[in-house]
């Protein structure tokens, strides 16, 4: 038996591809850091904004694809554990998977997402971090990142509008 009303939704390649390259920008981002008033805010959380404005439509498997080696090429670029950012980035996407929304961007929702993004993130890598080097997580440093990725991400939901906006559909934007 087969029924005809409930086909996916088109999952299209390039908004993956370019959600992809942006992860990619973002994990080079997060070697550097910037130092206030004599305390170093590190960039470690920048590339979980690019997760949490991820396009509705992007292709799943080259998704999770790019999502995974994003992290392997995060850890690497970072001198961090190998294969942490990598789960980090592939837990976050696949329990918050951008293609399940059921709505299409709003404040309200990217706020809601980026509070849970940045909770399972510090518990993820608080987690792993205290099995491999058996140290409690430095959550005033975890604190600072998130501090910085949080001041950023407005801009990163801008950039996102607008390359949206001129490359696909903005049918996730509600347009």
């Amino acid at each position: 038996m087969t029924f005809f009303d409930t086909h996916p939704p088109l999952r299209r390649i390039w908004p993956a591809i370019t959600a992809g390259i942006a992860l990619f920008i973002a994990g080079a981002i997060a070697v550097g850091g910037v130092n206030v008033l004599g305390v170093r805010a590190g960039f470690g959380f920048i590339p979980l904004t690019i997760i949490a404005v991820w396009p509705r439509q992007a292709n799943t498997l080259l998704s999770i694809l790019f999502v995974f080696l994003a992290g392997v090429f995060t850890d690497w670029a970072t001198g961090g554990l190998v294969g942490q950012s990598a789960l980090v980035f592939t837990v976050i996407w696949g329990v918050l998977r951008p293609e399940l929304r059921s709505e299409p961007y709003s404040l309200v929702s990217i706020i809601l997402f980026w509070l849970a993004t940045c909770g399972l993130a510090m518990v993820l890598i608080g987690v792993t971090g205290w099995f491999v080097y058996g140290v409690r997580p430095d959550f005033a440093s975890f604190g600072r990142q998130l501090v910085v990725a949080t001041i950023c991400l407005p801009l990163i939901v801008l950039l996102r509008g607008v390359l949206a906006g001129r490359l696909f559909a903005t049918d996730d934007w509600g347009g």
